[in-house]
């Protein structure tokens, strides 16, 4: 199964409510970009979870108007939620809806991708980077990193 994982886009500086920062016009940009370079793998996603803040909540929108799917808000990614939790809800989850496109922030997203890739911390995850990897079993050290995209 495959898991796309993508931090979001460049956004506002914090002024106030973290949650409520939105993407720069450049982040937009970018997440277009990337979507349009991996258009041929992203075409595979069934599923699209977000999390809950502004910024991501508008990166998986720029996503599914490439893919024609609705966004899923999960709260669990914030993020500073425990990679664990994560990985047990995407164990949890039905594989129909694998390949699943995950959208969220740092550190979950880099924790998240080194730790199935049991990498240390060998991958960053800049703004707008996609990631795309595989396995059988989402636990820490058993999937395969199958290409890593920087926004340009």
């Amino acid at each position: 199964m495959e898991l796309f994982i993508l931090r979001h886009g460049k956004a506002e500086p914090m002024y106030g409510n973290d949650a409520d920062r939105a993407l720069t016009e450049r982040g937009r940009k970018q997440v277009a970009q990337v979507c349009k370079e991996r258009a041929e793998e992203l075409s595979s996603v069934r599923a699209i979870w977000a999390s809950p803040f502004v910024r991501t909540q508008q990166t998986a929108d720029i996503v599914a108007a490439h893919l024609g799917l609705p966004v899923v808000t999960e709260p669990l990614l914030i993020g500073d939620t425990d990679p664990q939790q994560l990985l047990d809800r995407l164990q949890e989850h039905q594989a129909d809806s694998f390949p699943l496109l995950l959208v969220s922030h740092q550190p979950l997203v880099g924790s998240l991708l080194n730790d199935l890739c049991g990498s240390g911390n060998q991958h960053p995850m800049g703004t707008s980077s996609l990631a795309c990897v595989s396995s059988e079993v989402w636990a820490n050290g058993c999937a395969e990193l199958q290409w890593l995209q920087h926004a340009g």
